[in-house]
């Protein structure tokens, strides 16, 4: 079993250890504290990059992927917005990222103007969004589809198509 310990230039007493056994690395403080020379924590970290070599291989791990999930600023499209409220009346369109929330359903508020929460030209939870194209920039309307998910959610259970037409036509303006 390979060891290798690091002592405090303050207090010999103070130290860390590292160790493999069972192809595993382990850290044994024995101390709150410690604090090397520069030379004393070089040396003791490449006492644990032997020990991790001797623990696997030495084998090179693939550099994670870079992070593509949206971030606060970027211009984004909704692609799926909340699945339990108000289905589909944001897909389509196209706002920036304004907080991420990963703990929820709905992790991306986006907003898509100086309007008030709730309208296609203010701000929504949105469960999935993709990175907007320039030209994407142009698109700030509802899609003719979320109209017809607003108008069947306003309308209930079983409307006519002509009265999901006629109230889509309505919410976008071309029946006022």
């Amino acid at each position: 079993m390979t060891e290798y310990k690091i002592e405090c230039r303050y207090n010999r007493s103070d130290t860390i250890t590292v160790l493999a056994e069972d192809g595993e690395i382990w850290f044994k403080p024995g101390s709150d504290n410690v604090s090397p020379t520069p030379d004393a924590a070089r040396t003791f970290a490449r006492g644990i990059l032997a020990l991790a070599d001797e623990v696997d291989g030495g084998a090179a791990k693939a550099e994670p992927a870079e992070d593509t999930r949206p971030k606060v600023g970027d211009r984004v499209i909704v692609v799926e917005d909340d699945p339990d409220d108000r289905t589909g009346e944001f897909v389509g369109l196209v706002g920036t990222v304004v907080s991420v929330n990963g703990g929820f359903s709905t992790p991306f508020k986006v907003k898509f103007g100086d309007g008030h929460h709730g309208r296609a030209d203010g701000y929504w939870w949105c469960r999935g969004v993709k990175p907007a194209s320039p030209a994407a920039d142009t698109i700030t309307t509802p899609t003719r589809e979320a109209y017809l998910h607003r108008a069947a959610e306003l309308l209930g259970a079983n409307p006519s198509a002509s009265d999901l037409i006629e109230l889509a036509d309505y919410l976008a303006g071309e029946g006022a």
